[in-house]
């Protein structure tokens, strides 16, 4: 069995969808350790799938990145899915939304993406000594800031909280733009991470 670490149910849904195994971390980290934990003794595989913030400023929305480099799994991936580039992954306890903190977690880590789960799914991988990949693709760009109204939209199920995301919205109207841009990003990560499931699914073993 391959174990999908993901944050949002959304995320999720689209693996689940081809008959595989996926946990919506739903930014909370706790929760998502001990449910990778209670599964990983029928894994075969854990991976980190979802969507993530660029780091590497040549990443645009919807580019699909595969790692770790060394790893089998991210060098099978990238065969299925040539536009997909190898990189690395840096973890965060929560979203890093400004482009200068992207910046500096850029220059301090040299990671090419940023996400909430990769770096718990490692770790537990690594524990119960099982192979770890992740396959991520961009929701955000280094270069963008995200809007307040997208920063609440979480839930600890990993469902979007629309209500949250509305009321942020009625209090600051001026973030409208900023918010259009960041679902059309989102659209393009969406959409790639299916091509990424499709791939996952055929996964051999």
């Amino acid at each position: 069995m391959i174990l999908i670490a993901c944050g949002l149910r959304a995320e999720a849904a689209i693996f689940e969808r081809l008959g595989l195994t996926a946990i919506a971390g739903g930014g909370d980290p706790v929760r998502l350790e001990q449910e990778l934990r209670a599964q990983a003794g029928r894994a075969t595989l854990i991976l980190s799938a979802g969507v993530a913030g660029a780091l590497d400023p040549a990443l645009g929305a919807g580019a699909i990145v595969l790692g770790p480099p060394e790893s089998p799994i991210a060098q099978y991936l990238r065969e299925a899915l040539p536009e997909a580039r190898l990189g690395t992954v840096t973890g965060a306890p929560a979203i890093v939304a400004e482009a200068g903190a992207k910046a500096a977690l850029h220059a301090a880590t040299r990671a090419t993406i940023v996400d909430m789960e990769s770096h718990i799914a490692a770790r537990i991988a690594h524990e119960a000594g099982l192979p770890f990949a992740f396959a991520r693709t961009i929701s955000d760009r280094a270069d963008e800031s995200l809007p307040p109204a997208a920063l609440v939209g979480m839930r600890p199920d990993g469902k979007v909280a629309l209500g949250r995301v509305l009321a942020s919205l009625a209090a600051r109207p001026g973030q409208l733009p900023a918010l259009l841009r960041t679902a059309k990003s989102a659209a393009a990560a969406f959409k790639a991470l299916e091509r990424v499931a499709a791939a996952v699914a055929v996964l051999p073993g």
